[in-house]
């Protein structure tokens, strides 16, 4: 699952930076997220039966997004601050250090920048308004503003995580209703989808994979696939891959499928339109990611490569901001932007990884253990209190 994983991660890198990594169009960065998505309901209904308490699981949650989170987002800082002073590019502080009540409001500002340390409603950012001289309000297409407030967030491609952490809350809830529930609530969110689409005619950019109610489908159908996988060929000793040769014949057949899934989404434009497209093809994820899964489990070497996932997704945008930053002094084409900016990604990722994501990795479960155990007695201490 690692190397459908990273190939997604790599997929929102060349979206943001406008060429394909490869000799073919790769995935929309639409479709690369919402397959994110669905990745992440089928892990999380296999890891959520693994802890005592919601709690606890609540906990073990927030290291793993914050403490990388936290990590890159210092890194953007620093970045940020070195181009600004020495080459006078700001990045992703430009629009804190050129800002006037004629481009935006404070009120929108502070609560953007509120989200980039609290990771929570970053989506949301992404339906409110607030240009200069006008009031703080709800809208149906950000980017039309005039000054948009997502350019305050300053690890931009995080609102999704911000979605996932709405999902995270729901997990143990989720988890606890039996399937037939989740089918109906997959298909709630199907039909408000196609309501909205239709009705009233939103379905741009942001309702297109921004809207939570709308992705509670993928999340779920992901949490569907992994308890039909439980129940049947979960404990199958057979079809995993063993070694390192099966691993690359495995490479060469999932480019193959990465190029055939992409041509797919490509020919169900016409009969489907562009709303509805992407959609087409997720039941074929929700089938294969099973076995994708259940195919590479044993493996170190994809597990590693998965593990650089989150730290790529959140670094690249800051490196492809500098990467351009330097081409344009030194006159080069930024044709070649989005091979430096993957390799220089995948070389920090592993880096933060090995010193620092990996060691703590190996503490995190016992750290959630403990701060449940210290919530816990906190809530008995609060309720005897009060009683």
């Amino acid at each position: 699952m690692g190397l459908l994983r990273i190939y997604l991660a790599l997929c929102v890198v060349a979206a943001h930076a406008g060429v394909s990594l490869l000799p073919w169009p790769m995935h929309d960065s639409v479709e690369a997220v919402q397959i994110f998505f669905i990745i992440s309901g089928f892990y999380m209904a296999l890891i959520s039966e693994k802890y005592k308490t919601t709690i606890e699981f609540y906990a073990s949650r927030f290291l793993r997004i914050f403490i990388p989170y936290y990590v890159i987002l210092g890194i953007v800082l620093i970045a940020s601050v070195v181009c600004g002073l020495w080459l006078g590019q700001w990045l992703d502080l430009a629009a804190y250090v050129y800002y006037s009540p004629e481009k935006n409001g404070l009120l929108g500002v502070v609560l953007t920048a509120i989200t980039n340390l609290t990771v929570f409603f970053q989506d949301w950012v992404m339906f409110v308004q607030h240009d200069g001289g006008t009031s703080f309000s709800f809208t149906t297409r950000f980017v039309s503003n005039a000054s948009p407030l997502y350019q305050y967030l300053l690890v931009r491609q995080a609102w999704s995580i911000g979605t996932e952490l709405t999902f995270y809350l729901l997990v143990p809830f989720l988890g606890k209703l039996k399937t037939r529930w989740l089918v109906v609530i997959a298909i709630a969110s199907l039909l408000l989808r196609i309501y909205v689409y239709q009705e009233l005619n939103l379905w741009k950019d942001p309702w297109s994979y921004r809207f939570f109610p709308f992705e509670l489908l993928l999340f779920v159908a992901g949490m569907i696939s992994y308890r039909v996988y439980a129940r049947t060929f979960a404990s199958w000793k057979t079809f995993r891959l063993k070694n390192l040769a099966q691993y690359l014949a495995f490479v060469v057949f999932m480019i193959f499928i990465f190029y055939a899934s992409q041509k797919i989404s490509g020919h169900l434009l016409k009969p489907l339109g562009r709303p509805y497209m992407f959609l087409g093809t997720y039941p074929l994820w929700v089938a294969a990611i099973p076995f994708l899964f259940h195919l590479t489990r044993d493996l170190k070497v994809d597990r590693f490569i998965g593990e650089l996932t989150y730290p790529v997704y959140l670094i690249h945008f800051v490196v492809l901001e500098v990467v351009n930053v330097v081409l344009a002094k030194l006159s080069i084409n930024d044709h070649i932007a989005v091979y430096i900016t993957s390799v220089v990604s995948i070389a920090l990722s592993s880096l933060l990884y090995i010193a620092i994501f990996k060691p703590f990795e190996e503490k995190r479960q016992g750290f959630a253990r403990e701060l449940s155990l210290k919530w816990d007695g906190l809530w008995k201490k609060s309720r005897n209190t009060s009683l």
